[in-house]
């Protein structure tokens, strides 16, 4: 079933809240309606397996968190919450594409725009843009940076190893990065983008 973006953000707006605002039963509730959005949907299982699996230690390791400081019963509300919103949100982008999502945002901000008299919808949905196509870049840029560091000698090997490896691979990664936002701005600059006759 074809679903128009605009819902489906808004969707995910309400849903967020209601999740942040549920106690325990509401949340076994919302976890139906999100099983059943899913289907609707038609999101694949699979993709959204291996988009979840990679945050999964993390938010184990935030409830883990809450349980030393509060307690069992709100770290297991921590989790469910966290993994819910997580779930949603791939939901929503695994079933739009980048265009969609962007044309939706820049849309519902059309009425922002018309008040404020200028094109903020517009500058919000391009920021939006570039950095959905920068995700693959930074990844393989870092991956770039990271293999000339192991080359040089650094090692990755254990979480201190991690650590220090990782440290090493910031400061070119932010350069570089930084480097090709400075060349994106030029091409815009040069192609009138913002320009008022």
């Amino acid at each position: 079933m074809k679903v128009p973006a605009e819902l489906k953000l808004a969707g995910l707006v309400v849903f967020s809240i209601a999740v942040l605002m549920a106690g325990p039963w509401q949340l076994a509730a919302l976890a139906i309606a999100l099983i059943l959005a899913t289907l609707l949907l038609r999101a694949d299982g699979a993709k959204l397996y291996r988009v979840f699996a990679p945050a999964l230690p993390v938010i184990v390791a935030i409830s883990a968190f809450q349980w030393l400081f509060s307690g069992p019963a709100t770290a297991a509300l921590t989790l469910a919450r966290i993994a819910l919103l997580y779930i949603a949100g791939s939901v929503v982008t695994a079933t739009t594409s980048d265009t969609e999502f962007v044309n939706a945002v820049e849309r519902l901000l059309s009425p922002v725009s018309a008040l404020t008299r200028s094109n903020i919808g517009r500058d919000i949905a391009t920021m939006m843009a570039l950095a959905i196509a920068f995700l693959p870049i930074i990844k393989e840029e870092h991956d770039a940076i990271r293999l000339a560091q192991e080359a040089r000698g650094v090692r990755y090997a254990g979480l201190w190893g991690l650590m220090r490896g990782e440290a090493t691979v910031v400061v070119p990664l932010i350069y570089g990065l930084s480097a090709r936002a400075d060349h994106i701005a030029e091409a815009m600059e040069a192609r009138c983008y913002g320009y008022k006759k």
